[in-house]
């Protein structure tokens, strides 16, 4: 694997496209990420939850056997390499809202596949294994880390800018790259050559509150969720899902229902601190798209992380770092060549 150090620039600098530049730095590459730090983009309005049940069904969310062994430790290095803590381990509580509901996770529970992750704790289930990445928090320590390299841009990518040559590279601004990938999230529907992937916006709502007297040693969960944060008696609590969504413009009408959703969960009062809303890059079938262009085979993509991104990083970045730099083939259910 002596393979000669690619150039390459990443476009975007959330969760996939941070995670990706330090994978692609750690197999010796040379990496520059532009961005224009958009507040409301998703990565940096998330929960940055990880839960390894999907409720609909009870059963182990995709991937669960690639994700679940590594992806607490994968971040815990990170924390090391960046000199920086974010990743929180806890269980959340399921609450069950009827008899039904109540019956099927405790069948699920008996189940060998799921009987590590599910624990009858009263009317209730604790799942195991679940958590929170502070993804602001992780985000800010990678450009502060790239930003030391000068390999991080605060601007807004120009398309028209770049400019493909007959060597292969592709240069922009007056630099030259191997290969460019595509970290946009929804600003993916502008990219002139990745805006034929079909995307499913979701618009969401998440609050920070003040929640005195309420336990931080776990996420609770009843539809709605509440998750811990670092600071006493403050929760971030979500989410709304808005289909078809693309609207940031906040709605006071979104907080009042998941401050009352907090308020009957909880039997507490709550204060609301904050409320923010961005839209999530949602894939119609639920799988991230990766790998290159069909025709421009220097421009690659990297997206449609959706809600679950902070898990799926885990996984997709080495595998995508891997890609790019050796060629090593991908998982056929995200590998674009493949499934579009």
């Amino acid at each position: 694997m002596g393979n000669k150090p690619k150039h390459i620039l990443i476009v975007g600098s959330g969760l996939a496209g941070s995670t990706l530049a330090l994978e692609l730095i750690r197999r010796r590459n040379k990496v520059q990420v532009i961005d224009n730090l958009a507040p409301n983009s998703s990565s940096r309005v998330a929960a940055g939850i990880i839960n390894p049940v999907v409720p609909r069904g009870v059963k182990r969310t995709w991937q669960y056997q690639e994700i679940f062994p590594i992806v607490f430790d994968y971040y815990r290095k990170l924390e090391s390499q960046l000199q920086s803590e974010f990743i929180y381990e806890f269980p959340m509580l399921q609450i069950h809202t009827n008899e039904n509901e109540r019956n099927e996770w405790r069948k699920r529970g008996e189940v060998p596949e799921m009987a590590e992750l599910l624990n009858p704790d009263g009317d209730d289930t604790i799942v195991n294994h679940c958590g929170r990445l502070d993804v602001l928090k992780f985000l800010n320590a990678t450009q502060t880390a790239l930003e030391k390299n000068n390999q991080f841009i605060s601007e807004q990518f120009a398309y028209s800018d770049l400019i493909f040559q007959d060597t292969g590279m592709v240069e922009y601004h007056g630099k030259q790259f191997n290969e460019v990938v595509f970290c946009e999230g929804v600003g993916i529907n502008q990219n002139p050559w990745f805006n034929h992937l079909f995307f499913d916006p979701t618009g969401g709502d998440i609050l920070t509150v003040r929640i005195t007297d309420l336990s931080n040693k776990k996420i609770i969960k009843q539809k709605q969720w509440i998750v811990p944060t670092k600071e006493k008696d403050i929760f971030l609590l979500g989410s709304t899902f808005h289909k078809q969504s693309t609207s940031e413009v906040t709605n006071p009408s979104d907080a009042e229902f998941l401050l009352e959703r907090a308020r009957l969960i909880t039997g507490k009062e709550i204060t609301l601190i904050k409320h923010q809303r961005s839209v999530r890059p949602t894939v119609q079938h639920r799988r991230p798209y990766l790998g290159r262009h069909h025709a421009f085979k220097n421009l690659c993509v990297y997206n449609g992380l959706g809600s679950k991104g902070s898990a799926l990083c885990s996984w997709l970045s080495p595998m995508m770092a891997d890609f790019i730099t050796y060629n090593t083939p991908m998982n056929d259910d995200v590998d674009i060549s493949l499934s579009h």
